[in-house]
């Protein structure tokens, strides 16, 4: 496979977790798109134990699944090179479900986070993501300590 074709293949598998896992809540598709001894490098906020397995991926979706249900997740920009695919994105939705010990409030979000994901045999071996935490915390009405 030519490098520009490996690129796009890259490409679409990340636009497949974006859109089916994501927007879609198809959690069983990270069984197809992940290798099963896949390497996380996500923390969650306040925790700085990594998450380790695809079922602690999973975790995290149901977790934003529940907090937000109608989250939709739009790449602005996603890129590829080598083996490696790098997306800038955006969540949004409204906050009326529990999340993280939060009630819900009712409140619309926006958050922006980055993915990085290096494949293998057209599957994920390794990934780690961040979200700007700070601002969904301010958004759904958390006081953030300021010094």
């Amino acid at each position: 496979m030519a490098t520009t074709d490996v690129l796009s293949a890259n490409k679409a598998l990340v636009q497949r977790e974006m859109t089916e896992v994501w927007n879609e809540d198809k959690l069983d598709v990270l069984d197809e798109l992940y290798a099963p001894d896949v390497k996380i490098g996500t923390r969650r906020m306040g925790d700085s134990t990594p998450l380790v397995t695809l079922d602690d991926i999973k975790a995290i979706h149901r977790e934003w699944d529940e907090g937000f249900p109608d989250a939709t997740v739009t790449v602005n920009e996603l890129a590829a090179e080598g083996d490696v695919v790098f997306a800038w994105w955006t969540i949004t939705g409204t906050h009326t479900g529990q999340f993280r010990g939060y009630k819900p409030t009712g409140n619309e979000i926006a958050v922006d986070g980055f993915s990085f994901w290096k494949i293998k045999d057209g599957r994920v071996v390794e990934m780690t993501d961040g979200a700007s935490m700070t601002t969904l915390l301010g958004q759904i009405g958390v006081q953030i300590p300021t010094s």
